[in-house]
């Protein structure tokens, strides 16, 4: 196991970030949390266009 002491803030990843990921991804991300995403379509990963 790696050793992650080095940094104070705790880095996720999310794998597939359709409609309910990305609102976890986002939700994490305001917990102060280091969110790192795939997503198999780019499309799906990027925000929405403003309406």
């Amino acid at each position: 196991m790696a050793d992650n002491t080095s940094s104070d803030t705790l880095s996720v990843a999310g794998l597939g970030t359709g409609i309910m990921g990305a609102a976890m991804a986002r939700n994490l991300a305001a917990a102060g949390l280091d969110v790192r995403a795939w997503n198999r379509t780019r499309a799906w990963a990027e925000p929405p266009p403003p309406s």
